[in-house]
């Protein structure tokens, strides 16, 4: 359940991000190049984690076509100190959103971060567009609820905000704690299942470019994945008509640039979108993933525009 201790460790968690991005370096000229390459523009404070990776002169000189590598934080302001054809990635959605559509780069659009960026419309995206079967069914109403089911708050990512109901009263009380209060949320079914599956692409136009999957076996079949909770994460072959399916729900976004697809599998083989944030996977930003990264970075840079 989420109590005043856990909205404190959220926001003692941001203060960290900022912290940390400030202890790594902003800027990266990277003499490989021999001034040839692209100037990339890291656009925005990334999770604390991502900073180790961001800010290494090694791997972005391993990338080969990079010249220059500056990280600002998301004001549009501080873009005017970089060159017009410098390529920019945002670090999170909210970032893309704050990026100027004028830059150089592999942006969703307005109404595809929207969509992303908010539970109740991308329900009612995957409705509209017939792809029912990619993610789990919502109740309208608490009446209407089988239990256990999970509940959201509309506007929050990285499993902040998500709980599952075990009964009616449960439910009571989740909602009257400080993060659910007042706020609106969604009532899903339960994907029961201890392997949860998370798939880091690129896509331009909504077809996949580059992808790779990780999966990680959860503590039991109705746990709630987390970054402290998640075990035993590797990488997999996606199975077969995973890609499909993930296009097939990015297409009418004609969704551009990085995004990270969580996901159970039912039996028959659907996948069960929970969510799909338009940035790279916290998994790719590690340190044993460089390999992993510099593909995607690489695919990205390919089709930039």
């Amino acid at each position: 359940m989420l109590f005043p201790s856990r909205i404190c460790k959220t926001l003692r968690y941001h203060l960290g991000e900022v912290r940390s991005f400030y202890r790594f370096p902003r800027r990266l000229r990277l003499p490989g190049a021999k001034g040839l390459g692209v100037q990339l523009v890291l656009f925005g404070i990334p999770f604390g984690d991502w900073n180790f990776m961001l800010a290494d002169a090694f791997f972005w000189d391993s990338v080969g076509a990079v010249s220059e590598v500056w990280r600002i934080p998301a004001f549009r302001f501080l873009l005017a100190l970089v060159s017009p054809m410098a390529v920019v990635i945002p670090m999170k959605g909210e970032h893309a959103i704050a990026a100027a559509r004028s830059r150089r780069g592999l942006f969703p659009d307005e109404r595809a971060l929207r969509i992303l960026n908010n539970k109740q419309e991308f329900q009612c995206y995957i409705e509209s567009n017939g792809l029912d079967r990619y993610s789990p069914p919502c109740y309208a109403c608490p009446e209407d609820a089988t239990f256990p089911c999970v509940v959201k708050r509309l506007d929050l990512s990285g499993s902040v905000g998500i709980e599952v109901a075990a009964s009616r009263s449960h439910l009571d009380d989740i909602l009257g704690t400080p993060v659910f209060a007042g706020r609106p949320y969604l009532l899903q079914t339960l994907v029961p299942g201890e392997l949860e599956y998370a798939t880091s692409c690129v896509a331009d136009r909504g077809r996949i470019t580059w992808h790779c999957t990780f999966v990680s076996t959860m503590g039991g079949p109705a746990v709630v994945k987390t970054e402290d909770n998640a075990k035993n994460r590797r990488t997999i072959e996606a199975a077969p008509g995973v890609l499909q399916q993930i296009e097939a729900v990015l297409r009418p976004l004609a969704f551009g640039g990085p995004c990270i697809v969580n996901y159970k599998m039912r039996e028959n083989g659907d996948v069960q979108i929970f969510e799909i944030n338009p940035r790279f996977g916290g998994s790719l930003l590690q340190p044993a993933q460089a390999p992993r990264l510099r593909q995607a970075i690489a695919a990205l840079l390919r089709v930039a525009r």
